[in-house]
């Protein structure tokens, strides 16, 4: 009784102003904790409710050089479409060879593959991949594309891999050769093309103006020659 009696007292002789200042105190540490909780469940939350799809087993074998995956085999800081979910600062790996995104948590080791049809988009290292369905012509495979050069015209590119094995002199060998292919498309129509040629076909109704911006200029590239057409096209196109 005289150790409550003692704290009373001494709680008594605080001054009002410096007691509620205390009190301030420690509901202003508390908000803070607060909100700093909020904010880790927040930056945790995305994450853990995009880890859905199962794990990925890399089944290279031994004697195959190269590597399936986008740019790098390192995870990359990424934005991700999933589920309905807008993501930005995720690891993720894009695999060629299956045409699969792939998702590090932050406790994971290892990727997991996350469920396709759930994958509506993602960005990589500059580059904005979607995912189209087949299209009714067959041109259009079902997959992620790389979406180029967006507008009334659009470039997508699939930038796909695939393994090439062969019998060498001490066994097999192998490596994973890139497959890109190029596609255009106005309104809900695709068209694969190959040559700055069958693009200007693709482009036909800005013929002449098309026509001679290809001849007054020089590309480093293939792609960069297709990228520059498309673009060039969209500003003739746009009122």
């Amino acid at each position: 009784m005289k150790t409550i009696l003692l704290s009373a007292a001494v709680l008594l002789s605080v001054p009002r102003a410096e007691a509620q200042r205390m009190a301030a105190s420690d509901s202003s540490q508390l908000n803070q904790a607060v909100r700093a909780a909020r904010q880790r469940y927040q930056a945790a939350a995305p994450t853990a409710r995009l880890v859905n799809g199962v794990a990925y087993a890399n089944n290279r074998p031994s004697y195959v050089t190269g590597r399936p995956f986008f740019l790098s085999s390192d995870p990359q800081p990424g934005v991700l479409d999933y589920d309905g979910q807008h993501v930005a600062g995720v690891a993720l790996l894009y695999e060629q060879v299956l045409d699969q995104v792939l998702l590090y948590g932050p406790a994971q080791a290892a990727p997991i593959q996350l469920v396709r049809q759930q994958v509506q988009g993602f960005e990589l290292a500059g580059h904005r991949f979607v995912r189209l369905p087949a299209d009714s012509a067959g041109v259009l495979a079902e997959g992620f594309y790389d979406l180029v050069v967006d507008g009334p015209a659009r470039l997508l590119v699939k930038r796909g891999k695939k393994l090439e094995a062969a019998t060498g002199g001490y066994g097999l060998k192998g490596e994973y050769e890139e497959v890109t292919r190029f596609f255009v498309q106005r309104r809900a129509h695709f068209y694969e093309i190959s040559t700055p040629r069958q693009a200007l076909a693709v482009l036909a109704d800005q013929k002449g103006e098309m026509q001679a911006y290809a001849r007054g200029n020089r590309f480093d590239s293939k792609e960069a020659a297709l990228v520059a057409l498309v673009r060039q096209y969209n500003a003739l196109a746009t009122p």
